[in-house]
């Protein structure tokens, strides 16, 4: 793809400073860019790195300097108009298209939309509805009792269990699980006991979920997964877990059973939850979290367990000055002693 500096200040707006003609075919960071390539400067502070950089065409806010020599778009927002710009360079083009013909499809009401893509090796079984658009890259199985809706791109050894159901413009890369057994044991005196799990998962809208993800079947009911999340690789989400739109789950999280997450929460990388935890909307729990108890609206929490963030940061600003704190105490301790052996010898007298 090439595009002319004057045919992205048409698509974005913006102030245009040198030649208006300048080709670009591809997007980059200052430090890597070439020539032929669009990179951008966030702020002022990336200024030497601008005027450094070999990008043919520079993003910059429009407080920026013209830099000479240099062809330049001042915006009011570069890095989310850049943002824009890598979507229009991105090749999200589907490589195949059709049914392969080592894809294996129950002849037991499956129903497949227009345009559905079913890669080498696929699996589909009985009673499933795959929407407009949609397509499932190769290895991937499909078990009975699913639906899955309207241009979602299912990656290659993704695995979707009985009874889950996938929304529109959902993504699911590769490896990922959906719809496998909740961890549900009880103790009966002799042995563990498997607990059945009788529900299933629901996926709605706009939601992208990692590799390697596993979210478990609900006991049952629902596990949910709200519109407009995104799930990094690697995470654990167990039965019965409610998570509310928008939110972001960072690499390496865990949530134990029957966790309710409010719209627009965040957990950072290795965060654990255990189960029955709510955290309220907006809130956000910083990387390593250890959360045992409910995380109210906004709020920001870390530790184990967790506590307000600033609370955190004071206790741990606290640690180094502990041994000049105890070399105090000893001191005071010797005095007191003193003083009450003085006061014990002034009473024999």
């Amino acid at each position: 793809m090439q595009m002319r500096l004057t045919d992205i200040q048409q698509h974005v707006g913006g102030d245009l400073v040198g030649d208006a003609n300048v080709v670009v075919q591809a997007v980059n960071s200052l430090d890597l860019a070439m020539t032929g390539e669009i990179s951008f400067a966030e702020n002022d502070k990336y200024l030497a790195a601008a005027e450094k950089s070999a990008a043919s065409i520079l993003l910059v806010p429009k407080s920026f300097p013209d830099l000479a020599g240099k062809n330049i778009l001042k915006v009011d927002k570069p890095k989310e108009v850049f943002i824009g710009i890598m979507m229009l360079f991105e090749d999200n083009s589907l490589k195949f298209s059709g049914i392969h013909a080592s894809a294996v499809i129950s002849e037991k009401q499956v129903t497949l939309a227009d345009d559905v893509a079913i890669g080498a090796q696929a699996s589909i079984q009985e009673n499933v509805s795959i929407g407009k658009g949609t397509s499932i890259d190769s290895n991937t199985h499909i078990a009975h009792d699913v639906v899955i809706g309207e241009a979602c791109r299912i990656g290659p050894n993704v695995t979707l269990l009985s009874k889950v159901t996938l929304g529109n413009n959902v993504i699911i890369h590769a490896g990922t699980v959906i719809g496998g057994d909740g961890f549900g044991y009880y103790w009966d005196g002799e042995k563990q006991k498997k607990v059945p799990q009788l529900g299933g998962v629901i996926i709605e809208d706009n939601v992208e979920i990692g590799c390697n993800v596993c979210i478990d079947r609900a006991t049952f009911g629902m596990t949910r997964i709200g519109k407009g999340t995104k799930i990094d690789n690697l995470v654990q989400i167990a039965h019965n877990n409610d998570i509310g739109e928008h939110c972001i789950i960072v690499s390496h999280v865990g949530l134990s059973g029957s966790v309710t997450l409010g719209k627009r929460v965040t957990l950072a990388g290795q965060v654990g939850i255990a189960d029955h935890i709510t955290m309220g909307d907006g809130s956000t729990a910083a990387a390593r979290t250890g959360i045992s108890k409910d995380v109210q609206p906004n709020q920001v929490v870390w530790g184990a367990p967790n506590r307000p963030i600033k609370q955190v940061m004071r206790e741990l600003a606290s640690i180094p000055k502990l041994p000049a704190l105890l070399g105090k105490v000893k001191k005071l301790t010797q005095k007191v002693l003193e003083l009450e052996q003085r006061l014990t010898e002034l009473d024999k007298k």
